[in-house]
């Protein structure tokens, strides 16, 4: 039988090297034998691609947060939807607690990542700005935070504006290759 190699040989091996020449053994994956079944006439079913309004609407606000951009802003106080840079830390009863400190750090004024009401105390201030923002934890907070009244102490580094791309026929054709929006959401 003739080999088909699909590969290289592998295990190479020369136990025996004389005067009529070298004896070698190796190893090689050879091409397999196939009988082919009875596949004529075979019946199969299409899976349906339906894709809701819904998912377009998702995908398309997906797209235009990844195409988003972050540009800073230092002529103007803080409003909601701004991405703030500070530095805090909290105190409770004037000491500080663990976990109440950060430098340079983001976020986002209305996301609600904060205790309630800690967020809509920036709003308002300005870039160098140094102030206090009082806030209550919630009752379900940790057990040694619980209810309790805390103040933190905020240094306003900077200011940032996300710009998310306006859902048109330019949209469509940056980020496919599609040329109007119409055609990106078929």
């Amino acid at each position: 039988a003739k080999l088909e190699p699909v590969d290289t040989p592998y295990d190479l091996e020369i136990p025996e090297m004389g005067n009529d020449g070298v004896t070698m053994k190796f190893k090689v994956t050879v091409k397999p034998e196939v009988e082919l079944g009875e596949y004529k006439g075979l019946k199969a079913t299409k899976k349906s691609t339906k894709v809701t309004a819904d998912e377009v609407k998702a995908e398309l606000a997906r797209m235009q947060e990844q195409n988003s951009t972050v540009s800073d802003v230092d002529d103007r106080a803080v409003k909601k939807n701004d991405i703030v840079v500070i530095d805090f830390e909290g105190f409770v009863d004037g000491k500080a607690f663990e976990g109440g400190k950060a430098e340079k750090y983001e976020l986002t004024i209305g996301s609600n990542q904060f205790i309630p009401g800690f967020e809509d105390q920036i709003i308002g201030h300005k870039i160098g700005d140094k102030f206090d923002v009082n806030v209550k934890f919630p009752e379900d907070y940790q057990a040694d935070l619980a209810s309790k009244d805390a103040v933190f102490k905020i240094k306003l580094h900077g200011i940032k504006v996300k710009d998310v791309p306006a859902l048109d026929d330019e949209f469509a054709k940056d980020v496919s290759e599609f040329d109007t929006l119409d055609e990106l959401k078929k």
